[in-house]
Order: C-alpha cells, then sequence, then structure tokens
C-alpha cells in the first residue's frame, strides 16, 4: 500500500428507516455511541429520555460495540422489567485508494464493519422476532452476587489482618 494514497471513504449514514426491527415503537429515541462517548453522559441522557419515551435503540459500529452492550447492561440494571431485541449485522463501507504512479490502477476496498442494534422497551415487545429478551428476572441469579460479595468481604477482612497482630 505504499504505492497508494487513501482517497474518499463511501460510508452511507444509517436512517432510523434502516433499522432491522419490525414493529419499532413510536417516539423511540435512538442511542448513537461512538468509540469516544463518554457512558456516564449516554446513561445519564438515556434515563431521561426513558421516562418519556419508554423505549430506545442502542446502536454501535465496530469499536462501539462492547460501549453500547455495557450501556445497555447498566440501563437494565437502573430500569427493571425491560425488554429487549438484539439485532446484529455488518455496515458495508467502501474506500477508494488512488494511486501515486500512473501505470496503476485506483483501488476500491469494501469493508463489512460489525453492527449491533438493541431495542429496550418498557412496554412488551414482540417475543417471537428473533433476539427477544424477556423482563423477568431469575431469583437465583440475583441471590447469588450478594451471597459472593459477603464472602469476599471476609476473605478481605481476614488477608488485611493477616500478620498483624
Amino acid at each position: 500500500m505504499e504505492n497508494y494514497v487513501k482517497g474518499t471513504n463511501a460510508d452511507p449514514e444509517i436512517e432510523l428507516s434502516d433499522l432491522p426491527f419490525k414493529c419499532l415503537p413510536p417516539n423511540v429515541t435512538w442511542m448513537k455511541v461512538r468509540p469516544g462517548s463518554k457512558m456516564t453522559n449516554l446513561i445519564e441522557f438515556a434515563l431521561k429520555s426513558m421516562e418519556d419515551n419508554k423505549s430506545q435503540v442502542w446502536s454501535g459500529t465496530g469499536a462501539a460495540i462492547g460501549k453500547t452492550i455495557s450501556c445497555v447492561e447498566i440501563m437494565k440494571r437502573k430500569i427493571q422489567n425491560l425488554h429487549q431485541i438484539s439485532k446484529i449485522s455488518y455496515h458495508k463501507c467502501e474506500e477508494y485508494w488512488n494511486p501515486k504512479s500512473d501505470e496503476l490502477d485506483s483501488l476500491r476496498v469494501v469493508r463489512n464493519i460489525p453492527l449491533i442494534h438493541i431495542l429496550l422497551s418498557i412496554e412488551p415487545l414482540d417475543s417471537n422476532e428473533p433476539g427477544y429478551q424477556s423482563s423477568q428476572v431469575d431469583v437465583k441469579t440475583t441471590e447469588a452476587p450478594g451471597k459472593m460479595k459477603k464472602k469476599s468481604r471476609a476473605r478481605n477482612k481476614n488477608y488485611h489482618n493477616f500478620g498483624t497482630k
């Protein structure tokens, strides 16, 4: 690639109508997560908007996918009984490379960037749609972390006192 200079990128912007959900609730808030987005700012805004709109779509591409999932998990902890539908796909991005010398042809590189969309809603969603997760919380999973914390505190306390007289 030392014989080429990067040209333009053809990266079409995703519109609300392009989202892969069959029945998108009206007045949905669309949270577009970028790699440089601050999670605290996203969560604060999302919590305020969830009071009014009752549904949100979280979207992230490439390096922002992990941050998108983390934000959704935080929202699910802060607001109980959320319904969720997750969709994973690819976003096509075209890069054009111009040659430094005249005997070479220009290049077009097509990259498929991973993309995730997560629909959260207080109202029930279509449970037959692929990627649906219900809002019911399993009692066994909520009790386990509390017990684990008590054990780890006891270990830390014993470890802290170890060696002191």
